[in-house]
């Protein structure tokens, strides 16, 4: 079986900016390392991710030098054990 998280929006345009999920992934559905993946920006420079936690939080993050507060979407997928 896979889990397929995605991410759509926006959020604050500081180098370091993240946001996090409101909802936390029940334990049979958490991945039993960090699993991350790109996230495509609008303006096409930006580097963010997605972070999926072993402790089922969720967030997507800037990650350093220029930030963006542009509209992103990405996705990942992982093996549930």
């Amino acid at each position: 079986m896979m889990m397929l998280v995605k991410y759509s929006g926006s959020f604050g345009g500081g180098s370091w900016d993240s946001v996090q999920c409101e909802y936390t992934l029940p334990a049979e559905l958490r991945p039993p390392i960090e699993v991350n993946g790109m996230v495509c920006v609008s303006n096409g420079q930006t580097a963010r991710m997605l972070v999926v936690n072993p402790n089922g939080t969720i967030r997507c993050a800037n990650m350093g030098a220029a930030g963006s507060n542009q509209g992103c979407g990405g996705s990942l997928c992982y093996p549930i054990p």
